[in-house]
């Protein structure tokens, strides 16, 4: 059986001695650096969300001028796209406007030819008839 003595007296101050360093030499420093790590972890983890927070900050930003390029380059694009159908229409009506006055000046030329032809062929038309008259007749008239 277990003895009591002043033996186990004495092992018991032991313990309570090596507890006591023992809390002072190791169990506190251990503490105090897992105090530090748990303290540096968590900044660290705050530091990573205020980073994430602060790129999808960025992200957004990003999204939102990339969509206001897109929109502007659209606009743009859209009004250049007018802009060169309007000048599109305007040069087709420019060279209408030609053709139709090259077409009247042609009319008018053929018409002037024409009137000039009639002429020519009403004198030759006389001259003929006159000839053929004279030579039916056997005298001039």
């Amino acid at each position: 059986m277990i003895d009591i003595n002043i033996t186990l007296l004495w092992q018991l101050a032991n313990f309570i001695v090596l507890l006591i360093v023992l809390n002072f030499i190791l169990f506190k420093p251990i503490r105090q650096v897992m105090l530090e790590r748990e303290q540096g972890i968590s900044s660290a983890v705050e530091d990573a969300k205020a980073a994430q927070e602060r790129m999808q900050s960025i992200l957004d930003q990003y999204n939102t001028s990339l969509a206001e390029a897109k929109q502007k380059a659209t606009t743009t694009y859209n009004t250049v796209y007018q802009q060169g159908l309007d000048a599109q229409r305007d040069m087709i009506v420019a060279e209408r406007a030609k053709a139709a006055e090259l077409l009247d000046k042609a009319r008018k030329e053929i018409a002037a030819a024409s009137t000039a032809a009639r002429a020519d062929l009403q004198k030759e038309a006389e001259r003929l008839s006159q000839e053929i008259t004279s030579k039916l007749l056997g005298r001039a008239v």
